[in-house]
This record gives structure tokens, sequence and C-alpha cells, in this order.
């Protein structure tokens, strides 16, 4: 793990490596970097990312450099804080000439600086700020010096008020014309004290990116980043771009008035002033983390027009898409819009210096802003100088470079729209202005590819693609900050017609790639990059993975109700099986992508399968998978390091809630590390671990097992490994009523004897619940109902506490025996050879049992996680009857989809899934199998499963784990 991701960015940079972009650049110069590869080698990268819009003259101009080594060199008081600052002064001129310039405004600007494009959107918002509050509040004064001329009309001269007055919606319930004129304008003083406490409002487009600090992050419509925030910033009302028609009716909504009063031939009027509210609406030109849209002239117009009706300020972004990224100086000023602010950054410090400038017309501006806004690091003369040096660059040569971003910006477009031409379905637009360019490709949401539908739900699609382009095409790219399926490049204006050619060519392999769904070379950069690439071609792999079609529905005369399964993978290699495409990456490879997707693990919904029950009802089953394998889960519970994995298994759970599921089941790892479902607390979903359904089809499973082996489960010994636990307690409790020996083995370590007792009682307990139900008995409850103890209780009747019979019943038992003639109590794994059927349930990290250890013929249900028996078992025994439990066939064959059925085949569930299906099916809405499970549980399950169709399929022989 690099210092970077331990110290810094512990998320990021485990993102970065799951996605092949974890490179540490060393060097720079032009559009070229240079990091090293897995093997020490340096290697050049064409960088089209442009340091987000920061790198107009490209990296390490060699004029700009040598400005900034003769700034050091000569010793220049870079921090002189209190002064005069004299580059910031001929920095702030030389932004004002050129604003005026290309706007044809008269009026000269004032220039704020600051370190980076959200503190100048901060600067800019509280310069609005402070304008609005002082309009207020003149606005304020105003109306309560008329208010007390109004009072003085009334007390000197008998003023009376106008009934008109009383009529006004904002008085009506406030005061009544016997109230007079000092009732009417305490009313008036009581609404104008209310409307003066109006939170100001902030408009903005929506896909707006004004940056992440506490203001500026308030601003940014992503709500990933806006959301968690949301209470510390000021009100925000975001308008779609291409709707710009509901301002008029915002406008409305949000008209706050104070009330006015005037004397008028002896009477008192009130009338209504509008209360300065909208402090700004903010604008980027071309917004470039909301996905390269670019602002026409009509949509500008009809903004400035609302900003001048409105009398509020209007906030152009320019920090991306100006200093001559889109062929001008400001943006903006290619579709004539004008700004009452301008903020700059970026490509205004050239990729040396970190600054920004909020830019406000003089008029505008405020003199106390001076002093309540300022910052340590702005202003100083190392960055103001490099930030000159960069402006009169661009300014060269009467606007060269702006003619030469134009120039090489429509050579681009060309370029990629010719590819757009060539893959129509890959493709979708192409936009942009200048060098600020956008692709976006077609939602991957539907592909038949798991990876590239799973990454287009997670909005990782534009990482993954920018990792293969790096690490297989040298070529350093992004998607946009809050469209993830848009690719932006912003290269610098020295952008060569053979860098374009290279890019051609990259994006063209890239496109075949998304065409033929070929992720293979997508994976294989996010895999250990020292194994080799399998194999160089694009292959088609659009028919590898059938279309799945579940048939003509059946007819329903009940509910339809939506349940979610969690999964997560069984191992890697099961990958191929859910992306065919990846079949010729090697285990180790596949297990490589795995764990380095990590920091990613939820995956794309499968589509729901309907399953119908015989009883009318019906269920749409859906899986919501985690990008996570078995060996990964282990090693959760092994270091007790849950919290991410609960956390990660929660956001599935509560996924599916806001898809309209109303039961979640938790199966295979995702139940365990849950603790059966009771570390979640999600309101509004049921939670099942399918524990309950599970037991019940094992028990089939083996009572099968028997059949098939020829001998009678009544005259069996079973043998519980693990007996302690709850699952396997319950199993014994429940062939208690089938047998009449069962040895329960426990463990030597602390605390083992005493459960194993707890488990004794309760299979006693159980029995007695058996007996005293009635009906006719079998098994242990048969023989315990001639014991003497247990006839006298019958005889008593019922007491109505049964509290502590299996206790009685267990120390009865030896007492009168001297041992326990049904349960036997043992830490020797040898007594496993004298029972037919075993129950191993033991929680031992390694596999323990081996062929020695079992009777002929035995049939061995292996329920632990990992196994309790040695890998290899069945080949060494293939007398034995080896299962993992039962699976279970649906009600009329309804199948999961083909790449998501593991070791299931056609018209099958996993236990734990059918009881999730079954608690939608019979319109269970709370919790079932959660926490620990009972055996009134299962009995009452499986009665369920039968009614609905749920039966059992098959032995389970390949572990759902």
């Amino acid at each position: 793990m690099s210092q970077f991701t331990e110290f810094v960015q512990p998320y990021m940079g485990r993102l970065f490596t799951a996605l092949g972009l974890d490179a540490e650049y060393e060097r720079a110069e032009g559009n070229t970097v240079h990091h090293r590869d897995d093997r020490g080698e340096l290697v050049p990268v064409l960088d089209l990312m442009g340091g987000y819009g920061s790198l107009i003259l490209g990296h390490n101009h060699p004029e700009l450099v040598a400005h900034a080594k003769a700034v050091l060199d000569s010793n220049r008081a870079v921090h002189a804080q209190f002064s005069l600052r004299g580059e910031a002064g001929r920095l702030g001129a030389a932004l004002s000439d050129i604003v005026r310039r290309e706007t044809s405004v008269k009026e000269p600007y004032i220039a704020t600086f600051g370190n980076s494009g959200a503190e100048a959107v901060e600067a800019a918002v509280k310069h609005a700020e402070l304008v609005r509050v002082r309009k207020a509040a003149a606005l304020a004064d105003e109306v309560a010096a008329h208010a007390e001329a109004a009072s003085e009309a009334a007390r000197r001269d008998g003023a009376e008020a106008d009934e008109d007055a009383f009529r006004l919606p904002a008085l009506r319930t406030r005061v009544t014309p016997a109230d007079g004129v000092e009732g009417l304008l305490a009313a008036v003083a009581a609404h104008n004290a209310a409307a003066l406490a109006t939170r100001p409002l902030f408009l903005a487009l929506e896909r707006s990116f004004h940056g992440k600090l506490v203001g500026s992050v308030q601003l940014t419509y992503n709500a990933g980043f806006r959301t968690p925030f949301q209470n510390l910033g000021t009100r925000v009302r975001f308008v779609p771009m291409d709707r710009l028609d509901l301002l008029d009716e915002i406008a409305r909504e949000e008209r706050v008035v104070l009330l006015d009063t005037e004397v008028v031939d002896g009477r008192v009027r009130v009338t209504e002033r509008d209360l300065p509210v909208v402090t700004a609406f903010l604008v980027e030109p071309v917004q470039g983390e909301g996905g390269i849209h670019v602002l026409t002239t009509e949509q500008g117009r009809a903004i400035r027009l609302f900003c001048n009706k409105a009398g509020t300020a209007l906030i152009v972004d320019e920090v991306q898409s100006g200093m001559g990224r889109c062929g001008a100086f400001l943006a903006s000023s290619l579709i004539g819009l004008r700004g009452d602010y301008y903020t700059l950054s970026k490509s205004l410090g050239g990729g040396l210096a970190k600054i920004s400038a909020m830019l406000v017309r003089r008029s505008l501006y405020q003199g106390e802003f001076d002093l309540i806004h300022s910052s340590t690091f702005a202003m100083d003369d190392f960055s103001s100088s490099v930030a000159l040096k960069v402006v009169e660059m661009l300014e060269a040569d009467d606007g060269l470079a702006y003619r030469q971003v134009t120039e090489r910006g429509e050579r681009l477009a060309a370029m990629l729209n010719e590819l757009k031409d060539t893959y129509p379905d890959v493709i979708e637009d192409v936009r942009g202005k200048g060098l600020f360019v956008g692709v976006q490709l077609y939602d991957q949401g539907r592909a038949r590819s798991m990876v590239l539908r799973g990454t287009a739900y997670t909005g990782a699609l534009g990482y993954l693609l920018s990792g293969y382009l790096l690490r297989q095409e040298r070529i350093r790219i992004a998607p946009t900050g809050s469209a993830g399926n848009v690719l932006r490049i912003q290269p610098s204006l020295h952008l060569t017609d053979e860098e374009i050619e290279r890019l051609r060519g990259a994006l063209d392999r890239l496109c075949r790639i998304l065409r033929h769904e070929d992720t293979l070379h997508l994976v294989h950069p996010a895999t250990d990059r020292t194994l080799p690439k399998p194999r160089l071609e694009i292959r088609d792999f659009r028919g590898a993975v059938a279309p799945y079609e579940q048939g003509e529905q059946r007819p329903v005369t009940g509910p339809v109700r939506k349940v979610a399964f969690i999964n997560h993978l069984i191992t890697p290699a099961h990958l191929r099986q859910v992306d065919p495409a990846l079949a010729d990456l090697s285990d180790e490879a596949l297990r490589s992508f795995v764990l380095g997707m990590e920091p990613v693990k939820k995956a794309a919904p499968y589509p729901g399968v309907r399953i119908t029950s015989p009883l009318g009802s019906a269920v749409e089953f859906a899986l919501y998978p985690l990008m996570v394998a078995s060996e990964q889960m282990g090693r959760y519970l092994a270091s007790g390091d849950v919290a991410g994995i609960r956390a990660d298994v929660e956001e599935r759970v509560r996924a599916a809630r806001e898809d309209g599921c109303e039961v979640a089941g938790l199966g295979m790892y995702t139940s365990i590390v849950t603790n059966n479902c009771t570390s979640l607390n999600i309101p509004g979903i049921a939670l099942t671990s399918g524990n309950a359904l599970t037991v019940a089809m094992g028990v089939q499973a083996m009572e099968r097992g028997a059949r098939d082996r020829g001998f009678d489960v009544a005259g069996s010994t079973l043998a519980v490994v693990g007996a302690a636990g709850n699952i396997a307690s319950v199993y014994s409790q429940l062939f208690a009523e089938r047998l009449s020996r069962i040895v329960l083995v426990g463990s030597s370590r602390d605390g083992s004897a005493r459960r194993l007792r707890n488990t004794v009682e309760g299979i006693y307990q159980e029995c007695w619940a058996r007996i005293a139900d009635g009906g006719e008995l079998s098994g242990i409850p048969a023989r315990l109902a001639e014991e003497p103890l247990v006839t006298k209780w019958l005889a008593d009747g019922p007491t109505g506490d049964d509290t502590g019979r299996g206790r009685a019943i267990a120390e009865y038992l030896v007492e009168r025996y001297g041992e326990d003639p049904f349960l036997t109590v043992t830490q020797d794994t040898d007594a496993l050879r004298g029972a037919q059927l075993v129950l191993c349930a033991s929680n031992s990290p390694e596999p323990f049992l081996g062929a020695e250890h079992f009777a002929q013929d035995a049939v061995v249900c292996d329920i632990a996680v990992p196994n309790n028996a040695v890998p290899g078992l069945t080949e060494q025994r293939p007398d034995l009857a080896y299962m993992l439990g039962g699976i279970v066939a649906t009600p009329n064959g309804e199948s999961l989809h083909p790449s998501a059925r593991a070791f299931l085949e056609a018209g099958q569930l996993f236990a734990c899934m059918a009881e999730t299906a079954l608690m939608g099916l019979a319109g269970i809405d709370r919790h079932y199998s959660y926490g620990n499970i009972s055996r009134r549980q299962v009995i009452d399950i499986a009665a369920l499963a039968e009614a609905h169709g749920l039966r059992l399929a098959d032995y389970k022989n390949a572990h759902s784990v």
C-alpha cells in the first residue's frame, strides 16, 4: 500500500488501485506525463485531463517555468501581508481590462484573490450577500421611518387608517379596523420582522458544480457532494438549463414583501415593497463536472433578463471554462452573457501557482469587503506574478492563443464526431467548446456483461475506461465528476495532430470493446499487472450470454410483492459465469481483480424473476449482489473487522427498499457477518437470514439420503458435530422426533460442556412440548412418554409454567439409567463412526474430519462455514452421501438468470433464497429468521413452503459460499 493511500486518501487510493489508475507521476512537459511501470521503467503518457482544465499552456511551459524561477531567484517578498501588493495590483488591472474588452463594459472590475476556484466562488457569494443585506437594511430603515411618520401623523394630526389596509392578505388575520392606526402599525411591524428573517436564496443550474467548501458545496448539484452538508448552508434552488421559463414561477413562489406606510389626505395607507431575497444566480457557461453542457446564447439571455428583472446578481463561474479554454478569455463572452461577478482559477496559475480571482463590477463593490474577507496566502507576489505572466502569454500576438484553441478544438471535435458516426451505438454525443470537450457514451445499464452493467450502475464506468486508456493506451483521461459516462478531454492549446490521431486510435479500440462487450481488456488493467494479458484481439461477446426470457407469466389472483436477496461471489472464478469475456483470465488474475475492487463492492441488481404460488400470489425476486468473494468474507470475520462489510450489506438492503422491495434476504456470508441480520437496523423492510427453511430442507435432504441408501431413519443414530450452536441444536430437536439416539459432539474449548448441556436440555424441552401437544409420537418423544416422570406430569395436567422441564428430564434420565440413553455427549470425533447420519456444524476455522471418521454408507450433511470435512472427502469415500444441505425447487420451474445461478440448475433456489421468496408469497411483513431460530419456526416455514409449492429438489452438493 502506498503512503498516499495509507496517510492521505485511504478510500480514493484504494479506488485508484482497483481501477488501474494508481500511477505516480514523476515529471511532465507539454501534454505528456511520466510514471514508472511495474518493472520500474519510465512510461510516457499523453495527458488529456489537463489538470481538470488547469493546463491550458501545458505542463511546465518553459517560458512560464523560467519566469517562476526568476521570481524566486530575485528573493521577492512573497509573503508581505498588510502592505501594498504590487503584483496583485498589476494582475487585477490586467484582468479588469480583458473582461471590459470582452464584454464591452466600460465599468472597471475589482479583484479579490484566493487560492482555489471554490474560494473565488465563496468570495463572490459572500460579496453578493453583503450587497443584498445592505439593500434589505436600507429598505427596512426606509420602511421603519415611514412607519414612525405615520404614527406621528396619527398622534399629531389625527390621521386614520385606510380601510383597504386591513384587507391586505398579510394583515387580514393580524389586525381589525377597531385596532386603529397603532394596531395597524404594530401588525405591519410584526409582518416586517418575520419577512426580514427570511433566509436568502441562491439559484443555480441543474448539473452545476461550484466547489466543495461549506458554502460552495450547497451550490453544487450532485447530491452525493451536497446532501451530507445540506444543514450547514443557505437555501438553493436548482433550475433545469432547458426550463428557464420556470424562473418567473420561482420568483413568484419566493417573493417576500415588506409593508410600507404612507399618509395621504389624512389616511394611513399600506403598500407592498419587494424585499431582495434572491442573493445571486450562479452560472457556468460550460458545465464541466455536470457532463460538458454548453449554455446557449438564448439561455444566457434569459438568465440575464431574469436577473435584471429580479434585481439580483449574476455570478458567472469561469473557473474551468475561462482563461482561453473555450477560445476566448471568458467563455461567457462567446454567447454575449455579461455577469456582475466572474470567478477565475485553474489555468490562471499556469499549472505552477495556486491562485483564483473573483471580479466584481466597481459600482457593486462594498468597501468593507477588504476587511471582512481575507486569506493569508492570497495576493502573494509569486502566484500573482506567475498569473500575470499567464495572462500576458494568452494575450500575446493579438490573442493568438485563443485562435489556436478554437482551431485545435474544431480539429479535435471533428475527429470525435467521425468516431461517433462510426460507432453510433456506443457514442451518444460529442459536445463542448474549444478544448473543453465531452464524449458521452451510451448507458451500459442494459449490457449483458455484468462488468459493464455493474460499473454503469455504480457510476464507475468512466473510471474503469480511464484505467484501460491509461494502462493499455497510455492516455490519461477522466470522466466528469457527476456524469460517469462522459469522458472529459481538456488538453493544452499545444495539442498536435499526431496526438489527436493517437487518441482516435485508442478511442476506436475502446468503442469496439464496448460494442462487443469484451471486458477482458477493461478488467486486466485492474488485476495484478505482472500477469501477462492472455489475449490481445478484441472478440465479440454479445451473444455469449443468452438473453433471458422468463416465458409467459402465469395468472396471478393475489398480490405481487417485490423481494430482494443480497448475495455475493462464491469465488472470483465465478466471474467467468457472469461475464464470459473474462474466461481467458486466470484464477489468479480474477482473484486479484475481485480483491482490488474491495472499495466498490456493490453491483447492479439482476432483473426480477417472477415466482408464482399455486395459492395465487407472486413475487418479483431480484438479486442485489456484492462484488466480494467468500475468501474476503471469511477474512472479515476472522479479523473481527466487520463494520465495513456490514455497511455494504446495509447499503444493498436500503437500495432494495428504495426500489420497492418489502423483504430482503441475507444469505451466504451476508447473514453471518450481520449476526443473522441482527446487526442491521433498517426500517420499512423485513429481513431474514433464511436459516429456518435452510434447516427444514437440510433435514429433508438427509432423510432422502437415508432412503437412497436403503436404511430407516427411525432406527438410525445421528451424530452432530458442533452441537452447541443454534442451528445444530434445532437440527437435533427436529431429528429427535424421528429417531431414538443422537450423539452430540463438542470441543474441548472453554464453555463447550456448558453449551452442550444447554443443547441437551433444549432438545428435551422441545420433546416435552411435543408430548404435551398430544397426538401420535415417534422418536425420542415416544420413548420419553413411557417414562414415569413424564407420565406423572401428564397425569398432573398443565401447570402454566413448563420452563425447566428439559433440565428435569436430563437429570432424571441420568439418575435412573446411570447415563442418558438417548443423547450422548462427547468430545471424541471417533464417535461419528457409529452414526448413519452426521451433521457437521462446528465453527472450526480449518477442516478436521477425514475419511476415517465416517461409517460405511453414512449420510453426511456439512453445513459448517468453512466445511468441517476435508477437501476431497468424496473421492476418498465414494460410498458416502455427502451434501451441504438441500436445494429448493421453485413452484413452476422459475429460474434465476443463467449467469447468477452458480451451482444451481434451472428451476432451483438455495434454501435461504427460497425463504426470502416465501415471505413475499405469504405476505410476511416482519423479520423471520432473525437471530436465533427455533424448532417452531422451522416447522411453520416448512409448512408454508409446501403450501406455496416450494419443495426439496436435490442435495446441495456445492457450497453457496
